[in-house]
């Protein structure tokens, strides 16, 4: 289980955003589909296969969705801490509701049983360093020999100037897809700065590592977003 409970704001804040997150997400973030098509590349296995897939994070389901549609012999378990965020996921994955189980609660509130692979989106970087590192650990043991676990998520840069730089372009990159109500993507990244806990590229890696992952690799990085492969 994990040590320390999201804090309710935390849940209003995505319970809140809900309704929306799909156009705003994709509106704010430049790379939101290559990040997720780089995330279920990392998957090591034949869409004729069954396996289990534990999904931290789940949202509204884009990323659960786009698992079972590839792979139609997945099994796949997700998290989320929002209910409102799982009710849409529901809704988005009701093709697939035989092969999909939604759970709310903590990214850490996971049995820890036998996976094939474990994935996450846009969701571990809420979690402090030492949650993260004590979740990869967790995450490790559930998978055997050639499981994969995939990271999709915000990273601070190792130099703070290049953070400035890289909200700069993405903004123009957004510039013509812009929520309506925002001004700019800074203002639905501000929103979310006092629940977050990004950490740089390289202390994930190194973590990972540490954790117990002999195969580590970042295929895909756009600015302050990165995949990360970890395999068993």
């Amino acid at each position: 289980m994990s040590s320390r409970r999201s804090p309710p704001a935390l849940r209003r804040e995505f319970d809140r955003e809900a309704a929306g997150y799909d156009r705003t997400a994709r509106a704010s973030m430049p790379g939101y589909t290559d990040l997720h098509r780089t995330l279920i590349g990392g998957i090591p296995f034949v869409p004729t296969r069954a396996f289990r897939v534990l999904e931290l994070g789940v949202g509204t389901g884009t990323l659960t969705a786009l698992v079972a549609s590839t792979f139609p012999h997945a099994e796949v378990t997700g998290i989320d801490l929002s209910p409102r965020m799982i009710a849409r996921a529901r809704e988005k994955l009701r093709p697939f509701q035989s092969r999909v189980e939604l759970i709310a609660g903590d990214l850490g509130d996971f049995e820890e049983r036998p996976y094939d692979a474990v994935v996450s989106a846009l969701a571990i970087h809420h979690l402090t360093d030492p949650e993260k590192w004590r979740l990869f650990r967790r995450i490790r043991r559930c998978l055997g020999p050639g499981g994969y676990f995939g990271d999709a998520d915000d990273h601070l840069p190792q130099d703070p100037v290049f953070d400035t730089r890289y909200a700069q372009i993405a903004s123009s990159l957004a510039h013509d897809h812009r929520p309506a109500g925002w001004t700019s993507p800074q203002e639905v990244w501000h929103e979310h700065e006092k629940f977050d806990h990004p950490s740089t590229l390289e202390a994930e890696v190194a973590a990972l590592g540490k954790a117990g992952f002999p195969h580590v690799g970042v295929p895909w990085r756009f600015f302050g977003q990165a995949v990360v492969w970890a395999y068993r």
